[in-house]
C-alpha cells in the first residue's frame, strides 16, 4: 500500500531486581548502566514508568524535532543516545539509510502491531511505528468564522486572506509531513498549485506549531493548519476553537522508535522497544501524555481518547522513502514561495 490510510481505529537501585510485568513477558535485572533516550514526545512521563515497569535505568533527553535531528547529526561520529523516539517517517528513513539504526532485529512484541502499522515497518526493521498523528488538520475560531472550511482547497477563499496560520515545514517537525503528504496525494504540480493559492491568500508562516496555535487562540488568525494534538488540545482548553478533519483524510506521520546501531546497552534498548509496543504502555501514553496523548496507537487493544480525533478518522502518510527523497526540494520550494 503506497499511502498508509488508517480508518477507525527512578531509577530503581539494587544488585538485582526481578520484574515480571506482563508487558514484556519476561523478567529482567536492573541495568548497571543508564539507557539514554532522545525524544520529542512524552518526556515528562516515559522515564519513570519505563524504569518502574522494567527495572532499567533511563535518562530522557528532550528537544524539539529540528533541534533533536541537529544534535543527532552533530554526534554522528560519537552518538550519545541509545534509543530514539521521534515523529517523522522521512527523517526516520534518512537515519536508517545512513546506518544510524540497528537493523534486522524483530522485537518480541512485533505481533502486537496493527495491520496499518505493519505497513510502515521498513524492510530493514530499523525502526518500529509507535503511533500516528495528523500533521495538519483545520483548526478554526468558532466565534470568528461563520462557515468553517471543510477542505484544504477552502483555504484559498478570500474571506480568509491574512487569517490563516501554519508552521514552517523547514523548522517544525510536524509541518513537513503535512506538506509532503499533500504533495504525494495531489502530485507535485497539484500540491504546488494549491499551496501557491493559499500563500497568495497571505498565509502567515510561523516558526513552529507553538506560536501557530497561540496566534489562533489569541484571535490573531482565524484558521490554522495545525497538528492534531495541538488542535484538540486547543479545542479542549476553553478556547473557542473547533477542529475539522477533512473527509478525504488528514496528512499524517508516524512516531517511530529505534535502537542506535552501536549501543552498548543492547538489552535495555531492546526492552524499551518491546515496552513501547504494548497496549499497556500505549494506553498509559494516551491517558497520561497530555497533548502528546492524542495519537492513533500502533498496537492493538488501546482505547483512544474520547476528546480527540473521530473514531473513523483517516490518516494519510506519504511513504517514508518518498518523503525523504523529496524533502529538500519541497522545503526549498515552500521557502522560496513564502519569502516571495
Amino acid at each position: 500500500m503506497s499511502v498508509a490510510t488508517v480508518a477507525n481505529r527512578f531509577r530503581l537501585r539494587g544488585l538485582s531486581l526481578a520484574v515480571s510485568t506482563g508487558l514484556l513477558g519476561l523478567a529482567c535485572a536492573a541495568s548497571a548502566d543508564t539507557l539514554v533516550l532522545y525524544t520529542n514526545d512524552f518526556e515528562d512521563i516515559v522515564g519513570d514508568r519505563f524504569t518502574a515497569d522494567t527495572g532499567y535505568d533511563i535518562e530522557v533527553v528532550q528537544m524539539s524535532g529540528g533541534n533533536l535531528l541537529a544534535r543527532i547529526a552533530a554526534e554522528s561520529n560519537n552518538p550519545q543516545w541509545d534509543v530514539l523516539m521521534f515523529d517523522g517517517v522521512g527523517s526516520l528513513h534518512n537515519m536508517d539509510q545512513e546506518g544510524q539504526f540497528r537493523r534486522g532485529w524483530e522485537p518480541g512484541n512485533f505481533a502486537n502491531l496493527t495491520e496499518q502499522a505493519r505497513e510502515l515497518v521498513p524492510d530493514t526493521l530499523g525502526w518500529m511505528p509507535a503511533g500516528a498523528t495528523a500533521s495538519c488538520v483545520i483548526a478554526y475560531r468558532t466565534d470568528l468564522v461563520d462557515q468553517a472550511p471543510q477542505t484544504f482547497a477552502d483555504l484559498t477563499d478570500s474571506r480568509f486572506r491574512g487569517l490563516i496560520g501554519q508552521a514552517d515545514p523547514a523548522v517544525a517537525a510536524p509541518a513537513y509531513p503535512c506538506v509532503a503528504s499533500l504533495h504525494y496525494d495531489l502530485g507535485m504540480d497539484g500540491a504546488r498549485d494549491l499551496y501557491s493559492d493559499i500563500l497568495d491568500n497571505d498565509l502567515r508562516v510561523f516558526r513552529t506549531n507553538g506560536p501557530t496555535g497561540r496566534a489562533l487562540a489569541a484571535g490573531e488568525t482565524h484558521v490554522a493548519l495545525l497538528s492534531s494534538p495541538q488542535s484538540y488540545n486547543l479545542q479542549n482548553s476553553d478556547n473557542p476553537v473547533s477542529v475539522v478533519w477533512p473527509e478525504e483524510g488528514a496528512p499524517a506521520s508516524s512516531r517511530g522508535v529505534a535502537i542506535q546501531a552501536n549501543t552498548q546497552r543492547q538489552d535495555a534498548a531492546e526492552a524499551f522497544i518491546n515496552w513501547v509496543l504494548t497496549a499497556e504502555t500505549q494506553q498509559f501514553l494516551t491517558d497520561e501524555g497530555g497533548v502528546d496523548g492524542f495519537f492513533l496507537p500502533s498496537v492493538e487493544g488501546v482505547n483512544q481518547r474520547a476528546d480527540g480525533p473521530p473514531a473513523d478518522a483517516i490518516y494519510r502518510i506519504a511513504p517514508a522513502a518518498w518523503a525523504a527523497e523529496h524533502e529538500a526540494d519541497i522545503k526549498s520550494w515552500f521557502a522560496d514561495q513564502a519569502i516571495n
